[in-house]
């Protein structure tokens, strides 16, 4: 299917909507309107100056990365939302807050309006009254999406019938980040006319924009749990890179990689169910319990399997379907003497092995004996282009 990339139109903050061409007009973000000004005034009250100015700085920094975003398609709506302290309480709230269109439609701009007449409670004990995507990915600091909006209960998505009658289907919310404090500033929400069956170029679309602005937020294939690993985790993932080494440099193998469960990282509604899936942002992931090799140790020996290698970074692999994930399941090692007849559900790598001569692997099932809570791993190792001669494992 052939691509459109599109740049969004971008609204000022403080423009209300109404029925003329006002919010039509693209963001204009120079001169004196990029100052603080203290004449600028919302529903909210406050408490300090400094506050104030944190939030205005939030929203420059939001205003700025929306600017270059691109998607695959116009008809595409993007708009933050942030939280707000009202008397004791913190709402969520869209009102005065940068957003984008990808092209000038009543449709898009009717739900932009519906979104601004709504608030969301996300104080810490209000849990139960966490009704909305938005308050949900704020409170829990994790995504939430779905292919298709109609699969969320109507419970569950307040804006359900809005969203439909403006032919909004495909739904993405992405917390985001202070780089510096880690805290949770707001929620962005991505809302789409396509049902996308998955989500991975929106996902590092965001990222790149508010990296550039020392904001974060989610990546395709996250591993939150590796990303500052304990000390002995650290020390079990170099002993297994050293292992890899030394197999690899011994009998010339080409390229050795380690597998294991990937965490729930985020939240996908489907069936009208809200359950927590991986980081894949694919639809092919859902109900299904996946393994990664993200954040893990490998050791590439043959710099031509580095195309090879990045595609498994890219790829989870189902843990009730093919020799890595039995060899988990099993706890005991395989080996699959050529890899290019298996089919895509059960090697969904079945393509770069082929397009990189990868045939002859096997893998070995490694459970960690040190802590309470050891980790299982699963060691893939191919061996040299085109040998289908198994008496290597026999040695």
């Amino acid at each position: 299917m052939e691509m459109l990339w599109n740049k969004i139109y971008l609204e000022q903050p403080t423009v209300q909507l109404s029925g003329d061409s006002r919010y039509l007009n693209p963001l204009w973000v120079s001169g004196k309107q990029d100052e603080p000004s203290q004449s600028i005034t919302t529903c909210f009250e406050l408490r300090t100056e400094r506050f104030y100015s944190y939030h205005q700085e939030i929203t420059y920094k939001i205003r700025a990365a929306l600017k270059i975003l691109t998607f695959r398609e116009q008809h595409v709506l993007v708009q933050f939302w942030s939280p707000r302290d009202v008397g004791k309480h913190q709402l969520l709230t869209t009102i005065d807050q940068p957003f984008g269109l990808g092209v000038a439609s009543e449709e898009l701009c009717s739900y932009r309006r519906d979104s601004e007449h709504k608030a969301f409670l996300v104080d810490k004990d209000h849990e139960e009254e966490d009704v909305s995507p938005p308050a949900r990915v704020f409170r829990r600091g994790l995504p939430e999406w779905t292919s298709d909006i109609t699969e969320y209960e109507t419970k569950d998505f307040p804006q359900q019938d809005c969203a439909i009658r403006c032919n909004l289907h495909g739904y993405l919310a992405l917390p985001v980040f202070d780089s510096t404090t880690g805290s949770c500033v707001g929620v962005l929400e991505i809302l789409t006319s396509v049902k996308y069956m998955h989500y991975a170029f929106e996902v590092q679309q965001v990222h790149k924009a508010l990296q550039a602005e020392n904001l974060t937020s989610p990546q395709v294939f996250d591993y939150p749990t590796l990303k500052v690993p304990s000390e002995r985790k650290q020390t079990e993932r170099d002993k297994i890179l050293d292992i890899m080494k030394v197999v690899c440099d011994i009998h010339s193998l080409p390229l050795a990689q380690t597998w294991t469960v990937s965490p729930t990282s985020s939240y996908v509604s489907h069936n009208k169910v809200i359950e927590k899936t991986c980081s894949s942002f694919d639809t092919r992931c859902v109900g299904k319990v996946c393994m990664s090799t993200a954040a893990l140790p490998f050791h590439v020996r043959d710099l031509g399997m580095w195309h090879f290698r990045k595609a498994c970074g890219e790829q989870h692999l189902d843990k009730a379907r093919g020799f890595v994930g039995k060899a988990l399941l099993d706890r005991r090692s395989y080996y699959c003497q050529d890899v290019t007849e298996l089919s895509e559900e059960e090697y969904p790598l079945v393509h770069y092995a082929r397009m990189n001569g990868l045939t002859s692997c096997f893998t070995i099932f490694l459970h960690s004996v040190e802590g309470d809570d050891g980790d299982d791993y699963v060691l893939e190792f191919f061996l040299q282009l085109g040998n289908k001669d198994s008496t290597l494992l026999e040695n």
